[in-house]
Parts: C-alpha cells; sequence; structure tokens
C-alpha cells in the first residue's frame, strides 16, 4: 500500500524534506571519511550524511527501498565516490554515489554475482587504488552455504569478476578486506585466526602462499606509504609483510596490550591506531633499522573508545568516532600531533550527541528551541534554526521523559526517584520544585502553559505550572499510561495505556471521565492525540499501537481504521489538519517516517530516517518543522513543504519572531558586574604597567643599537679579508676539477670499446648455441612421433581383447541369472500351496475354539449383570451413609471455627479493655502529678510577690545611687569610641602599609625575574652578532665584486630577517604578570565556586529535613487511614457473620429438634455483645478521627499557645 501512496494523485498536501540530524551511527564499520577539507562524511539512522563545516549545511545520502540499516562504508581514493552498504533480507546491497552531484551511480547486490546468496549484510568494502573495481565481504548466511564469500566487483558495469568464501572449517568471522594500492588484482583479508593474499587471474580468486607465522585473531590492517601492509593483532602486536604479503618482522613498538589497536589509518610519515582503552597513538618511521617504526605520540580519548579514523586530504586534521556515538575531529596544524609536548584536545565536529536511545523530546512554541533526554543521563536544549547544541547537563538519575514550557524559561523532566520542574537559565537548568513522582515516562504542559500533566504508572496526575499546586489526580487505568495529549482550549485530557483503552478527562470538572471511553483489551495502545472539529467543537481521537492500525475514535466509537502493516509508535497532527504524521516503532527494524493525509483516507508517503524505533516526534506551531527521536540516538529535524512549492517564509506583520529573551539569577548578575569591574581594574593596572616597561625597554634597545653597530662594522671588515682568500682557493680547486674532468672522459671512451668488443663475442657463443638446440628439439620430436604411434596401436589391442573377455562373462551371466528366475518360481508355487492347506486347518480349529468361548461368555455375561445390580444397592446405600458423615462433619467444623472466632474476639476485647483501664489509670496518675505541681507553683509564686516588693524597694535606692555614676561611664564610653576609631585608623593604615610592602616585593620579584631575562636575552644576542660579524667579514671579501656582494648581502639578510622585521612583541615579564593576575582570578573563582557548593549542600541539608519531616507526618496520617479501614472491614465482617448465623437459625429452628433451645439462647446472647461491641467501636472511630483531626490543626498551625493543653508526657497523637 505504501508504494501506491507515494504515487497516488490524492496523496498527502505536504511532504518532507531533511533539514538536519544530530546523531552518529557507532556501529558502522570504517564509519568517517573526509570528502574535502572541510567536508565529513558520516552515517547517521538509514542515511549517511555529507557535513559542509564551511557552509554549516548537510546532505543526505539516502539508501534504497527495503534497506535495513547500513553496515559499512568506503570512500575512493580521489574522493569522488562514496559506497555504502546495507542490510537487506533479499541480500546485501552496495549504493554507490557521486559525491559531486549527489546522485546515485550503481547499486550492486549479491544476488547479482550468486543468484541463491542469502547474505543479509556486507561487513566491509574497499575500493581499489584505480576506482575501477569494489571489493566487498559478506557476512553469515540464512543457509550457510554463502557465508563470508568475498565478491570482487567491476562496479561502474556491476558486473563481478570473481567469488570466493574466504573463511576457514570453522567458520570464523572476516573483519577487514582491501586492495593491494600498486597492484589492483592483489587483495588481502584478515580475520579471526585467518590471513589471506588473493590474486584475481582469470576470473576467479587464487590464494598465494603467504602467512604469518602464527595465526592469531586479527583485528585491522592497512598499507603504509611505502608500499608494506601493516596488521594489527588482538593481542596487541603489530606485524609487517611486504608488497607481496610475505612476513618480515613484529615491530617492537607494538603496544603488547589486548585490543590497544582495533582500528588503524595510515599516513605519510607513518600510521595511527585507536584501541578500545581509549588511546589513539601516532607512529613515525625510525631510522634505526631494528626498530623500523617507533611510537611518538599517545593521544587520550576523554570519552568512549576509537572505532574509526579518517584523515584529511592536507594530513591537518583528524576525525574520530568513538563508541559512545560521538564525532571528534583534532587540528594537527595548530598543535603538531608528532611534536607538541601536551596532549591535544579533541573538539565535536558538530556538538556532541546522545550516547544511547533518546527516551523523551518535547519542542519550544516561542523559541527555536528542542529538548531530548536520554539513556546517558543527560538532557540537552537544541536550537534548530542555528543547529548547535545551546545547553547539555547531566544528571545521577537517567531520565526518563521531559517537556517544554511554551515560553521557553521551564522544563518539566521525570527521573528514576522523582519529577523535577526546572527552569532554563542561560547557562544552566536549576530546579525549582521536585515532585514525588517515580519513573514518569510521560510528561506535558497544557498548550497555554498554565498546567502540566504527568503519569504516575496507571495515574496521571495535573498540576498548576507556576503554584505546583495539584489539581486532580485522573484514575481510571489498569495497567501502564503511555501517552496523555491536551486539547486545544486545555480544558479535556486524552490519555490511553498499555490496557488498551482510551480516556477522556474534564481536567475544570474534577477530572471526571467524560463518558467517551474506548477500550479495546488485545491491544496495548502506545500514543493518542486529540483533534478538536472547529466547527463543531467536538473532540476526536487517534490511537495506535501494537495491532498495527490507526484508529480514528469520535464519542468513544471507531469511526475510522486504517492498516498499518506495522507497528505505529508515535503520532502527531499538524497544527493546521492538512497531514498526519506517523513514526514507525516496529522492532529490531529501521523506523521510517509517514505522512499521511488528513482526513485520513489510507494513503501516506514514507520518508527513511531512523535505524531503530522511533520514541518520539514532534511538530512546531508553524508547522514548519517536524522532530523524530529514537532508541538509535538520533535526532532528525525534517521541513514541512507543500508540495510543489518552496518553503514558506515567515510573514514578519503577521507572525511574532521566535523570542530572545533569555532567564538568570540575580546571583548571576551581580557576580558579572563585579568580575566586570575587577577585570577593568586590571586592565587599567596592566596598561600602566605596559608603558612604563615600553619606555624602559625602548632605552635599553637604543643603547644596545649603538653598541651593535659598533660590533658590526669590525666583523664586516673581518669578513671582507676573508672572503678574498677563500675566492682563491675557489679558483684553484675549480682548475683542479677540469682537469680531472677530462681524465676520467677519455678513460670512460676506452671502457665502452672494451664492452662492446666482449658483448659481440658472447653473441655469436649464444647465436651457436641456438641452433644446436634447435636440432636436438627436431630429433627428440621425431623420436616422440614413433613411440606415440607404437602405445595407440597397442592400447587398440588390449581394448579389442577386453571386449572380447566382458561379451563372453556377460552370456554367462545372463544364462545363471535365468535359472535362478525359474528355480525362484517353482519355490513360490510350493510355498503357495503349503499355505493355502495350512490356512484351512487353522480356520477349523478357529470355529472351534468360537464356539466353545460363546457359550462361556454368555454364561459370565448374566453372572456380571446379577453381581451389577447388587453393587450398585451397596453403593447407593454406602454414598448416603458418606454423605450423612460429611454433612455432620462439615457441621463440626462450622461450629468448632464459629466458636474459636468468638474466643479470639473476647481475648481481643479483653486485651482492649486492659490496655484501656492501664491508660485511664497513667491519665489519673499524670493528672494528679500535674495537681501537685500546679500547687507547689502558686505557693513559690506568693513568696516571689514578697521577694518582689522588697527587691522593688531596693532597686528605687540604687537607681539613686546609680545616676551620678551613668554620667560619668557615658563621658567613658566616648572616650572609649574615640580611642576605638584611632585604633581602626591604625589598623587600616597598617593594613594599607602591609598592601604596599606586599606589592613591593612583588615588583622586586618580577624585577629579578626580568632582569634574568634580559641577561639570557644580552647573551643570546652577543651570539647572534658574533655570528653576524664573521659573515659580514666573508661579505666584505666581496668588495671588489659587486654582483657577489649583492648576493652575500641578500643571502645574509635572508638568514638574519627570516620573516622580516616584526612589530616589537610584548615583554616576556608582562605576559607572566599577566598569567598570575589570571591565576589569581581563577583561583578566587575556585573559592567562590567550592563556597557555593557548601552553601548548596547547607541548603540541601535543611531541603532534606523538611522533606523527613513532611514524610514521617505522612506516614502517621497513612497508619490511622488503615486503622480506620481496617476496624471498617472488621465491623463489616462482623455484620456479615451475625447475618449467617441469624440465617443458619432459622434454618435449624425449621428441622431441629426441640432439644436446640440452648443453642437459640447462644445466639441471642451473642448478638446482643455483638451490638455492644459494635458501639464500642464507633466510639474508637469517633475518638481516633478527633485524634487525626486535632493532628492536623497541629501540622497546620504549630503554635504553642493554641497547643498548651497537651500533656508533656512524651506521648503523640496515637496515644491521645
Amino acid at each position: 500500500m505504501a508504494a501506491e501512496a507515494a504515487v497516488a494523485p490524492t496523496g498527502p498536501a505536504v511532504t518532507l524534506t531533511h533539514r538536519h540530524v544530530f546523531g552518529l551511527q557507532a556501529d558502522v564499520k570504517n564509519s568517517v571519511h573526509y570528502a574535502e577539507e572541510t567536508q565529513i562524511i558520516y552515517p547517521s539512522g538509514t542515511n549517511t550524511i555529507l557535513w559542509m563545516a564551511d557552509q554549516k549545511q548537510q546532505k543526505f545520502f539516502h539508501g534504497p527501498e527495503g534497506a535495513e540499516g547500513i553496515t559499512c562504508l568506503a570512500v575512493n581514493s580521489t574522493k569522488r565516490y562514496l559506497a555504502v552498504a546495507e542490510k537487506c533480507s533479499e541480500g546485501a546491497i552496495v549504493t554507490v554515489f557521486d559525491l559531486v552531484t549527489g546522485k546515485k551511480r550503481k547499486t550492486l547486490s549479491t544476488t547479482v554475482a550468486l543468484p541463491d546468496c542469502d547474505a543479509p549484510e556486507f561487513v566491509c568494502v574497499a575500493f581499489s587504488a584505480d576506482n575501477k573495481y569494489l571489493l566487498t565481504q559478506t557476512g553469515t548466511s540464512k543457509s550457510g552455504k554463502h557465508d563470508w564469500t568475498l565478491i570482487y566487483w567491476q562496479w561502474d558495469k556491476a558486473r563481478p569478476f570473481a567469488t570466493m568464501t574466504v573463511s576457514n572449517a570453522q567458520s570464523s568471522p572476516i573483519r577487514e578486506c582491501s586492495f593491494n594500492p600498486t597492484d589492483s588484482t592483489l587483495v588481502c583479508v584478515i580475520g579471526d585466526g585467518i590471513f589471506k593474499i588473493l590474486q584475481v587471474k582469470d576470473g576467479a580468486f587464487k590464494t598465494l602462499p603467504a602467512a604469518p607465522a602464527k595465526l592469531q585473531s586479527f583485528l585491522c590492517h592497512c598499507w603504509l606509504s611505502d608500499d608494506k601492509l601493516l596488521v594489527c593483532c588482538e593481542s596487541g602486536d603489530f606485524m609487517l609483510f611486504d608488497n607481496a604479503g610475505e612476513f618480515q618482522a613484529v615491530l617492537q613498538s607494538s603496544p603488547g596490550e589486548p585490543r590497544s589497536a582495533v582500528c588503524v589509518l595510515s599516513f605519510s610519515k607513518g600510521f595511527i591506531t585507536g584501541g578500545d582503552d581509549g588511546f589513539i597513538r601516532v607512529f613515525e618511521k625510525s631510522d634505526d633499522p631494528k626498530e623500523i617504526y617507533r611510537r611518538t605520540k599517545t593521544i587520550q580519548l576523554d570519552s568512549g573508545a576509537p572505532r574509526s579514523l579518517a584523515l584529511s586530504p592536507s594530513e591537518e586534521a583528524l576525525a574520530v568516532t568513538t563508541s559512545t556515538a560521538q564525532l571528534y575531529s583534532l587540528s594537527l596544524l595548530g598543535h603538531d600531533v608528532l611534536k607538541a609536548e601536551e596532549s591535544p584536545a579533541f573538539e565535536s565536529v558538530l556538538t556532541p550527541f546522545h550516547t544511547g536511545a533518546i527516551l523523551g523530546m518535547d519542542v519550544c512554541t516561542r523559541k527555536p528551541l528542542v529538548v531530548t533526554c536520554g539513556m546517558d543521563k543527560s538532557v540537552r536544549v537544541w536550537n534548530y534554526l542555528e543547529k548547535t547544541c545551546e545547553l547539555c547537563k547531566f544528571f545521577n538519575e537517567e531520565a526518563y521523559s521531559v517537556a517544554f514550557h511554551p515560553s521557553g524559561f521551564h522544563l518539566i523532566i521525570g527521573f528514576s526517584d522523582k519529577l523535577r520542574l526546572m527552569n532554563l537559565l542561560m547557562e544552566d537548568m536549576r530546579t525549582f520544585k521536585d515532585i514525588p513522582i517515580k519513573a514518569c515516562r510521560e510528561c506535558r504542559f497544557s498548550n497555554g502553559g498554565q498546567y502540566f500533566a504527568a503519569v504516575s504508572t496507571t495515574t496521571i496526575q495535573v498540576y498548576k505550572t507556576y503554584t505546583c499546586e495539584p489539581i486532580e489526580t485522573l484514575r481510571g487505568h489498569n495497567q501502564k499510561v503511555r501517552s496523555i495529549a491536551w486539547t486545544a482550549d486545555d480544558s479535556m485530557l486524552v490519555s490511553t495505556g498499555m490496557d488498551g483503552a482510551v480516556y477522556e478527562f474534564n481536567v475544570l470538572q474534577e477530572g471526571r471521565r467524560v463518558g467517551n471511553d474506548f477500550v479495546l483489551k488485545t491491544t496495548s495502545f502506545s500514543c493518542v492525540l486529540v483533534y478538536t472539529d472547529p466547527s463543531t467543537g467536538g473532540n476526536t481521537m487517534y490511537v495506535v499501537g501494537t495491532d498495527k492500525m490507526l484508529r480514528e475514535v469520535h464519542n468513544g466509537q471507531p469511526q475510522n481504521i486504517i492498516q498499518a502493516g506495522t507497528t505505529l509508535g508515535q503520532i502527531v497532527l499538524s497544527n493546521s489538519a492538512k497531514a498526519l504524521f506517523a513514526a514507525v516503532a516496529e522492532p529490531d527494524a529501521v523506523a521510517p517516517i509517514r505522512c499521511y493525509k488528513f482526513p485520513l483516507d489510507g494513503f501516506f508517503n514514507e520518508f527513511s530516517c531512523h535505524s531503530a524505533p522511533a520514541t518520539r516526534i514532534r511538530i512546531t506551531f508553524d508547522d514548519y518543522f517536524l522532530f523524530t527521536c529514537s532508541e538509535d540516538g538520533c535526532l532528525f529535524i525534517f521541513d514541512v513543504r507543500k508540495k510543489d512549492k518552496e518553503a514558506p517564509k515567515r510573514d514578519k506583520e503577521s507572525v511574532l519572531p521566535p523570542a530572545d529573551e533569555i532567564l538568570v539569577t540575580r546571583t548571576f548578575l551581580d557576580e558579572k558586574q563585579a568580575q566586570l569591574l575587577e577585570l577593568e581594574r586590571q586592565v587599567e593596572e596592566l596598561s600602566n604597567q605596559i608603558e612604563f616597561q615600553l619606555r624602559h625597554r625602548e632605552t635599553f634597545h637604543k643603547e644596545e643599537m649603538v653598541e651593535l653597530e659598533e660590533k658590526y662594522t669590525q666583523e664586516i671588515d673581518a669578513e671582507r679579508t676573508k672572503h678574498e682568500l677563500l675566492r682563491e682557493e675557489k679558483n684553484d680547486a675549480e682548475m683542479e676539477a677540469e682537469e680531472n674532468i677530462k681524465s676520467l672522459v677519455e678513460l670512460h671512451a676506452k671502457q665502452t670499446q672494451d664492452l662492446e668488443g666482449s658483448f659481440q663475442h658472447k653473441m655469436m657463443i649464444e647465436v651457436g648455441r641456438y641452433q644446436k638446440l634447435a636440432t636436438e628439439k627436431e630429433s627428440i620430436h621425431r623420436y616422440w612421433e614413433t613411440e606415440h604411434k607404437q602405445l595407440m596401436d597397442k592400447h587398440a589391442k588390449t581394448v579389442a581383447e577386453l571386449k572380447r573377455e566382458f561379451e563372453a562373462r556377460q552370456a554367462e551371466d545372463k544364462r545363471t541369472i535365468q535359472r535362478i528366475v525359474d528355480e525362484k518360481r517353482l519355490a513360490e508355487e510350493v510355498h503357495q500351496e503349503t499355505m493355502r492347506q495350512l490356512e484351512q486347518d487353522t480356520d477349523q480349529e478357529i470355529e472351534d475354539l468360537k464356539n466353545e468361548k460363546e457359550l462361556r461368555l454368555k454364561a459370565e455375561r448374566e453372572d456380571k449383570v446379577r453381581l451389577r445390580g447388587m453393587s450398585g444397592i451397596h453403593k447407593r446405600n454406602h454414598e448416603d451413609l458418606k454423605r450423612l458423615m460429611q454433612k455432620k462433619e462439615d457441621e463440626l467444623h462450622q461450629y468448632e471455627e464459629e466458636a474459636r472466632k468468638k474466643q479470639e474476639k473476647i481475648n481481643q476485647l479483653d486485651s482492649e479493655k486492659a490496655h484501656n483501664l492501664k491508660e485511664i489509670r497513667e491519665r489519673d496518675k499524670q493528672i494528679g502529678d500535674k495537681e501537685g505541681k500546679i500547687y507547689e507553683l502558686k505557693k513559690q509564686n506568693q513568696e516571689l510577690e514578697k521577694f518582689k516588693f522588697v527587691l522593688d524597694y531596693k532597686i528605687k535606692e540604687l537607681k539613686a545611687q546609680i545616676d551620678p555614676k551613668s554620667e560619668a561611664i557615658a563621658e567613658m564610653m566616648k572616650q572609649i569610641q574615640a580611642m576605638d576609631s584611632d585604633l581602626e585608623d591604625y589598623h587600616r593604615k597598617n593594613k594599607q602599609l602591609l598592601q604596599n610592602i606586599q606589592q613591593l616585593t612583588s615588583k622586586q620579584r618580577s624585577l629579578q625575574e626580568e632582569i634574568i631575562s634580559q641577561r639570557k636575552r644580552m647573551l643570546e644576542s652577543q651570539t647572534i652578532i658574533k655570528r653576524l660579524k664573521n659573515d659580514l667579514h666573508e661579505c666584505v671579501q666581496f668588495i671588489q665584486e659587486p654582483k657577489q656582494l649583492k648576493e652575500s648581502v641578500s643571502n645574509l639578510y635572508k638568514k638574519y630577517v627570516p620573516n622580516g622585521i616584526k612589530k616589537q612583541e610584548l615583554d616576556s615579564d608582562i605576559q607572566r604578570e599577566y598569567i598570575r593576575q589570571r591565576d589569581y582570578l581563577q583561583k578566587s573563582v575556585e573559592s567562590l565556586k567550592r563556597k557555593l557548593v557548601k552553601d548548596k549542600e547547607v541548603h540541601r541539608q535543611d531541603n532534606n529535613r523538611v522533606l523527613l519531616e513532611n514524610v514521617q507526618l505522612i506516614r502517621e496520617i497513612n497508619d490511622l487511614r488503615k486503622e480506620i479501614d481496617f476496624l471498617k472491614k472488621e465491623r463489616q465482617q462482623q455484620r456479615l457473620q451475625v447475618s449467617k448465623m441469624k440465617m443458619g437459625t432459622k434454618a435449624q429452628a425449621a428441622t431441629a429438634q426441640p432439644a436446640d433451645q440452648n443453642v437459640l439462647r447462644e445466639i441471642a446472647t451473642n448478638s446482643g455483645r455483638i451490638d455492644e461491641l459494635r458501639k464500642r467501636v464507633e466510639e474508637q472511630l469517633t475518638m481516633r478521627e478527633t485524634a487525626l483531626r486535632e493532628k492536623e490543626q497541629f501540622v497546620e498551625e504549630p503554635d504553642e499557645n493554641e497547643l498548651g493543653f497537651i500533656p508533656d508526657d512524651g506521648r503523640g497523637l496515637d496515644d491521645l
């Protein structure tokens, strides 16, 4: 149906085009290549991406229909063609693309080379050096007939040249194959215990006798720049082979660690390897013949292990893909990787990607942002217009779901332990509120942003966004809720789950179900969306699930059912209601995106993207962009376009532009302001210091220049004299060389004549030998013809004799066979006659026995009927007795059980009575103690009143004495304050003096360091000046020859001024001072950060303490509720028992004898006691409810005055 829909004239009104993708397919062989200096090729989902860094754009290469994912990539030596190998159940496929035009050139399949080949994938692909041939290596096949088959193609004609099964008898896996760069007929294949050099000859592979001394598990290989072959073993050894595959040596520089080289790449100076230990090692050719190659650099990757390496055409950049699905680039131009002392840092080519599946995604309304969360415990915010990652934060817990507020300022993230409402700041995500919902796998903001809903297993909780106040708890599902959706006006919430139910809740009416429920118990639904018809206002729901159907549900009834043919995991409806998009979520299969026409008529278009089931799909509010993510860790962005039209542009007058506001904290602004002021102060100080140092250096350099000019003048004179002497020596050497050349020419002519004579003599000898050999050949040929004729005659005679013997023997055998057949026919006639007589005798005996046995059987049957009647009578009597006995036993057990329960109830009530009496006695005792204490306190109060009167009188007298002294104290206090101010001035001055001393000390230290550096530079300058004097002295020797003098002066200038005259650079002391200041600022920032962490920890402990107290109170409330529920159930059980007893009493009264009056009286007594116990239970419930209300009031208003009536005896509300 998808194939018909793709060309249907009534298909969807919109189409999708790939815009950008964030993610990498990590399990692809040779997953990264360079097309140009700024263009990188890598796989993502089911597409191959060409990233053009200079244009910040991606070009997509799509595979053929029916492909099930990319397995390996290859790019030819000229960077013109790309080969993409993909899985296919009908046979592995390789597609060759033109990287310049982006068009598909050829498609190669295993069914072309081998019609019955059922291998579903290629594990390796390689181009030849001349770009004419392609080598493909298949994996295991379903039938096992074509496991590990190597195919040699002339790819431009899609014609296979040769095929061969290259594995061993154990069917060990093959890991790589490649062409010899100098000879395209030679092929190398390596694998687990397999190393083969094959040659293509006469349309077939021939194995060359080349193998190492010991076969190991070989992981990777490459051809080096000197045409040698390097093979890396799993043990960590590097084996070196020559161009023909002959083993030479094991490199001494091999790491020797297991799986330390799983990928290898050659370059002009050596090779680069990457291993599972996370190290990238660089090896360079060595001059030592024993070492051959030496390790020059080891670089550690921060995360993951390298899986594939690629070098740019100029060898200025190295691209690396890792096991964590990351794509890094290392610039070899700025940091010479072969000579740098510090390990250079890798940078992400685009941006860091998710590692593992993406579990949650949502899109913002007011900003061009998308948020995702994944199994790597990270939450990332992407800008889909600028194609960047705005923010990435890692958490300690795994995030299952995420929702974006329409304003772009808030996020909801469902972690494994809680649900967090977070503020999205400029550089961070800060938690605003923690909500106790564990493992929330679905959460959504309302369209207006005033509410948000979160799923807690089988329930949905709705909160207010800005107060986090819970509104409703929506119940109804029996199993986990998988998806929720808000209506356009935020009044309704639609949900679906694994129980196959679709419910519609009215959030504004206490979360009541509307009644438009749809339940399909045999199906597990995965996603639901709701569409409100603007004309009628009715809500229509669309759901997908495991039944591979797309259902349209209205008023609880399915209106339209679309057969999808595959499992659809997620669906989304465009806001313009013109198209419905669905993501395929078939397990272990690729996940294309479908675009259905809306209203649904079954037609759709399909667009390839993901290689694993899709987990989320979203669309922007303006229907311009579609986003999908899946378990392969990729985030795809599509442009949504109308058919046969260009992409729509925003109408600046009618549509609001994206918001550019950000959310920051007051602390952040204060810190930035403080940093700005501090940096301005430092800049001012540095500018003053630089001006002073520049003036000082200018004076010093002027003095040095005068000295240097004098020295250079003296050296130039000396060099001139030296130059004259050297010129005379040169003339003498030239004359001597001319004489030597003449003598050598004469000697060469003589040797040439001698060689020509010798060659003519040898040619005559060889001609004679040739004639002699020709004569011998003719005689041998005649002898061979004679011998051949004799042998042919002899062979003909032998064949005739053998033929005559065979014919005689054949006639004898025929006569023997005829005789045996006659004997067999006679024996069969005798046997048949014997069998006929035996059968007649046997039949007669059987008839006699049959008559006798029938008579006996008839008598036995009569006896059996008589005995069966008697047995039936006895069995009925036995069953009646047994049934009666069982009934009596059941009645006895029932009475015993009732008595036991009553006794247990009596014991329980007795224990409660004893407990209550004990509690009353304790309360009475406490009341008496309290009354005694009150009486004693009253007595003490009277005594204290007396003391108060006496003390008041004494206070008045003392005040009269204190007043004169208070004035003196006030004057002394003023003097003390004046002295304190003086003391503070002294402290301030001392502090200022200490700072001055420190500054002077630091300046002295810096000046001393400057003096030492200047001395070093002076020594270096003196050395250079001395060399310059010597060169000038040589140059002066050409003072009489202007041309040579000009050349020597020019050479002198090039030697001492290689890069021209540069502007004066900053002094190293200034740079050191700047570094010192920067280190000081960094340390200050670190101390402030540590302080901030401590403060955060204190606040976190306070929050945890409050949370624990709340949890304890909630636990107590729950315990009280459980006790109430238990008492209610117990009361209901007692009522049921009483009703049963009454019914049993009535039945017994109808059938029992007058002697059962005692049982009736006992039942009446028990009924009275039960009524009495019911009243006591109700009183206990009333007391517990009163205590619960008092406890709640105590939690809400914890005032000591209001709680003064509670006795301080260490007991809680439960005891009261």
